[in-house]
């Protein structure tokens, strides 16, 4: 793997952190050169991301769990669904994420396969609800990221929820 190159298993429902965190925190500590991913911009974390939706035909929504330095721990699909919706369960995102990798930020991203980057105002109202959720437990949410895929060779858009004001 390139040192710029990331490689995510798009085929499996759901990557497992405490995994991921125990093969890190093991590695780090061996000194190994491995590499440590750092998504504290929306830039940073939409580089990263984009290869979960460029080709993905479905709407669906992904966690990405970061420590406090906003290094990455992992992420999940919390929801899979049709072209215009994916329905989603605050409940399995605070248990996988929160208690299998303790982590202190979360970063959540989907995608509108069918259309515009602009969120929807059920994309805002599970954002705030989720934030809201995410403070009783001390854990950040950092953005949410929205893609749609480019036409007739464009690039895809993204838009950040945090950027547009939608997080504070």
């Amino acid at each position: 793997m390139g040192e710029n190159t990331i490689s995510l298993d798009l085929e499996r429902e759901m990557v497992v952190i405490t995994e991921k965190a125990v093969t890190y925190k093991t590695v780090r500590r061996h000194k190994v050169d491995i590499p440590v991913y750092i998504l504290d911009s929306p830039e940073r974390a939409k580089h990263f991301l984009e290869p979960l939706f460029e080709k993905s035909p479905i709407e669906a929504l992904y966690a990405i769990a970061l420590n406090s330095s906003n290094e990455f721990l992992g992420f999940i699909k919390i929801s899979q669904g049709t072209v215009s919706r994916a329905a989603v369960y605050p409940r399995e995102l605070i248990s996988i994420l929160l208690i299998e990798s303790n982590a202190t930020g979360i970063i959540l991203a989907h995608n509108h396969p069918g259309g515009s980057a602009r969120p929807s105002s059920e994309d805002i109202s599970l954002t705030k609800r989720i934030m809201k959720l995410l403070e009783g437990l001390e854990v950040r949410l950092l953005d949410h990221l929205i893609y749609a895929p480019g036409r007739l060779g464009q690039e895809g858009a993204w838009v950040s929820l945090s950027a547009e004001g939608h997080l504070s």
